[in-house]
């Protein structure tokens, strides 16, 4: 999802990782990331990053990591 105006942005999205560990273990998830852009001098140049994994919230506040859209 992009937002734009003349010289400002947002970019929203979700993201998957995947890859092998170092352990040989799988990692596989989605996160939320939200970019914030600015235009200078005709270019677009990202400003702002931030990236996020929801959390349980029934008290442990672990990361929710087998989450899918």
């Amino acid at each position: 999802d992009i937002t734009a105006s003349d010289d400002v942005a947002f970019a929203r999205c979700l993201v998957r990782m995947t890859g092998t560990k170092t352990t040989g273990d799988k990692a596989d998830l989605w996160f939320r990331q939200t970019l914030g852009l600015i235009k200078q001098g005709g270019i677009w140049k990202i400003a702002h990053v931030h990236a996020s994994v929801p959390f349980y919230m029934d008290g442990s506040f672990r990361a929710a990591i087998d989450l899918k859209p």
